[in-house]
C-alpha cells in the first residue's frame, strides 16, 4: 500500500511540475514580454559600444547589458536569420567588432547598405560583435 501511495506521489509532483512548466513556456512568457520601445534608451553611435566592450567587456555589460539601447551607425550588412527576422550588422566594414541587431519584425527596411540607422532594442552582450536583440527601427 505504500509504494502506491508513493507512486501516486511521484506521479502527482511530476504532473504539476509538467503543467507548471507548460503554463511558463507557452503562456506567461508570451504574455509577459518587455517592452522595450516604451522604455527610455540609452543613446549610443555602434562605434562607441563595440570600443566600449573591445576595452572592458565587464564594465560595458555593467553599463548596457540587459538595457535599452538606441544605437546609430551605417549599415555594413543586412541579412535574415533563421527565423525569418532581419539582421542588420551596424559599424565599419573594415573594423573588427561591430552591433549586431536582430529586428522584432520580419518586414524589410527600407534603408540600405552604407546608409545611416537608427535602431532601438535590448543589448545582451558581445560576442565578436555586440548583440542587439527585439529592435525596431526609429
Amino acid at each position: 500500500m505504500r509504494k502506491m501511495t508513493k507512486l501516486i506521489y511521484a506521479i502527482a509532483v511530476v504532473a504539476i511540475t509538467a503543467l507548471g512548466g507548460y503554463y511558463y513556456v507557452f503562456v506567461y512568457s508570451k504574455n509577459h514580454h518587455r517592452n522595450v520601445q516604451a522604455e527610455k534608451g540609452l543613446v549610443i553611435q555602434a562605434d562607441s559600444l563595440s570600443a566600449a566592450y573591445q576595452a572592458n567587456e565587464k564594465n560595458a555589460n555593467v553599463l548596457y547589458l540587459n538595457k535599452a539601447v538606441e544605437v546609430s551607425g551605417t549599415i555594413v550588412s543586412i541579412d535574415k536569420n533563421q527565423e525569418g527576422k532581419i539582421t542588420i550588422i551596424l559599424g565599419r566594414s573594415d573594423s573588427f567588432s561591430n552591433v549586431s541587431v536582430t529586428l522584432i519584425s520580419t518586414t524589410p527596411i527600407s534603408q540600405k547598405i552604407g546608409e545611416t540607422i537608427t535602431i532601438k532594442g535590448v543589448c545582451t552582450g558581445a560576442l565578436s560583435d555586440v548583440i542587439i536583440t527585439e529592435g525596431v527601427v526609429q
